[in-house]
Formats: C-alpha cells, sequence, structure tokens
C-alpha cells in the first residue's frame, strides 16, 4: 500500500504542478474526490469481509483536519508515513502577463520591468507620480 501512495502522490504531484498555472482549484477538487472514490473502491474490493468502519480505522487518519489514506512503511528499522496528497493543497501561482507594447529595451517602461521584477516587494516601492504609474502599469 506505501508503494502505492509513493507512486500515486508522484503522478498526482507532477498533474497538479503543470496544471497549477492555470484556473484550476474546481479541477483540482474533482481529482481529488474521484482519487479518493477510486481508493475506497480499491479497498472495498480488497476486504471483502471487512465493515466500512474496519476499512476507515485501518487506512484513513486526520492530518491538518482533513482525512487521508495514509499508510505506514518501515525500512532499515525506521517507520514512515506515507499520505496520499491532495491536490487541492497544492498551490495556485498565477502569473502576470507581459504589457504586449512592452520593449525590455526601451527606457520608457525601465520602470514597468523593475516592478515586474519586484513583484514581491511592491507595497514597499516608493510614491510614484501619475505619468510614472500609467508607465509601471
Amino acid at each position: 500500500m506505501s508503494l502505492l501512495i509513493k507512486k500515486l502522490n508522484e503522478l498526482l504531484r507532477g498533474w497538479a504542478n503543470y496544471h497549477r498555472h492555470v484556473v484550476s482549484s474546481e479541477a483540482f477538487s474533482r481529482v481529488d474526490k474521484f482519487v479518493y472514490d477510486q481508493l475506497w473502491r480499491m479497498l472495498r474490493r480488497r476486504h471483502r469481509n471487512k465493515s466500512s468502519n474496519w476499512i476507515t480505522k485501518s487506512y484513513w487518519m486526520i492530518s491538518d483536519k482533513k482525512w487521508v489514506l495514509a499508510a505506514l512503511y518501515k525500512s532499515y528499522g525506521k517507520k514512515r508515513l506515507y499520505e496520499v496528497v491532495r491536490v487541492s493543497s497544492i498551490g495556485i501561482k498565477r502569473y502576470r502577463k507581459i504589457r504586449a507594447d512592452a520593449n525590455p529595451y526601451a527606457s520608457e517602461y525601465a520602470m514597468y520591468f523593475w516592478q515586474r521584477r519586484h513583484w514581491k516587494d511592491a507595497k514597499l516601492l516608493p510614491k510614484l507620480s501619475a505619468s510614472q504609474m500609467r508607465l509601471a502599469l
């Protein structure tokens, strides 16, 4: 089970990191639901004679106030817990588009590209005049 979770996490993280730059929170939620439904279905088939409560107690645990499927793996005398990653917990990072008419070699767009480069520190920028703000935006 731990090997399945490890491989599944690699696949889910790769897919989510590829698609996290678009508006995808609804799609991420649907993928999470689909993955958990399929895992539940697999466990029900694997343990036909066990109750739902037994399956829940054996495979699910609470992590960060949410239920996750987890498996314990023992290797070289150490215990390691593998949890199925929630795709919706991977942050969505959107990028600002570059203005079509902005030229990085033209001096009138120097402030615009400087602000893009220092986007995280935008609140610390000095006060700009109205003409500088128009050029920057």
